[in-house]
């Protein structure tokens, strides 16, 4: 059984979170290694790792980008077999710990919000997005939301931090995300992306945000007003477009309070797959992470890796 900690997470003061929970974790689990994230090697070694009749348990201890960084090692190496063998659990010490909610307070040990009960771990739905770069088609692989437009944009800034961003995320993370939002409303331009729900159906709009959703919750408070359906094999669709710089602060406000708003600027819908182009490049964020292209399609691996529900 492995635990793959990442110390540097969460501006830094991953650690002190770690060194919190460390003693009471090394109990609760025999014979658990614990590795760091960025010993390349010992990753490797555990993805080529044959899987034996028992299930491989795995830990990753850090904040999204490092639950993100692993589940795409882990999907990109494993066949559909190998993965029914596997389950992961989940030590929120970074900064948003968007995996770990919503939070349950019976799964906190001293403060750190955990999914680490192996008993009910269960298969979850895994966003799959195939994207162009450079004239090649790449993957990418995530379990909460994918995102195009200011909510990339956002993500893009936050995780390429500024000295007072940088000081922010490691003392006050809501505060950081909404300065990042700030910073990115300021700046957003809306672009126009056509858009696919189906074989047949193409829309053009000017793109202000665009979401595709496994679990509501994201950016810290923010929230779209649906329960989580890991299973269904369908994404909720959130599309806001041709939005002015209020508006998307109204938006903004709205989300933080689990509404999204019903109006001529507005859509929402339930799809399996989704195509997205345009003439132009833009940023996709899926699950904290970032990457930019001028085409993506998104679809799911339904019930998919096993999660640890608390």
């Amino acid at each position: 059984m492995y635990l793959l900690l990442n110390e540097k997470a969460a501006g830094g003061t991953a650690k002190k979170k770690w060194d919190r929970i460390k003693n009471h974790i090394l109990k609760k689990f025999d014979h658990l290694k614990v590795i760091n994230i960025f010993d390349q090697h010992a990753i490797d070694q555990i993805l080529i790792e044959p899987n034996n009749e028992n299930e491989q348990k795995v830990i990753i201890a850090g904040g999204d980008g490092t639950v993100n960084y692993f589940i795409n090692k882990l999907l990109s190496v494993k066949n559909e077999k190998e993965m029914e063998s596997i389950s992961i659990g989940i030590l929120g010490i970074g900064s948003s710990n968007d995996f770990c909610k919503p939070f349950n307070i019976k799964s906190f040990i001293n403060g750190v919000p955990c999914k680490i009960n192996f008993k009910d771990a269960l298969l979850r739905d895994v966003g799959m997005i195939k994207y162009k770069s450079n004239n090649e088609m790449l993957s990418k692989y995530f379990l909460l939301n994918a995102s195009i437009g200011v909510t990339a944009e956002a993500n893009n800034i936050f995780n390429n931090t500024d000295i007072v961003l940088k000081f922010l995320k490691k003392h006050f993370t809501n505060l950081a995300i909404l300065y990042a939002a700030v910073q990115t409303i300021i700046k957003h331009k809306n672009f126009v992306a056509q858009l696919s729900f189906g074989p047949f159906e193409k829309y053009s709009f000017h793109v202000s945000n665009l979401s595709i959703v496994k679990s509501p919750n994201f950016s810290g408070n923010l929230c779209y007003p649906i329960e989580a359906d890991y299973h269904n094999g369908l994404y909720d669709v959130y599309l806001a477009h041709s939005m002015k710089r209020t508006q998307l602060i109204n938006l903004l406000r709205s989300l933080g309070k689990k509404v999204f708003p019903k109006n001529n600027f507005t859509k929402y819908c339930k799809a399996p797959k989704i195509k997205v182009s345009s003439e132009s490049n833009f940023l996709v964020e899926f699950d904290g992470e970032v990457i930019s292209t001028n085409y993506a399609e998104f679809s799911l691996l339904k019930e998919h890796l096993k999660i640890c529900k608390n």
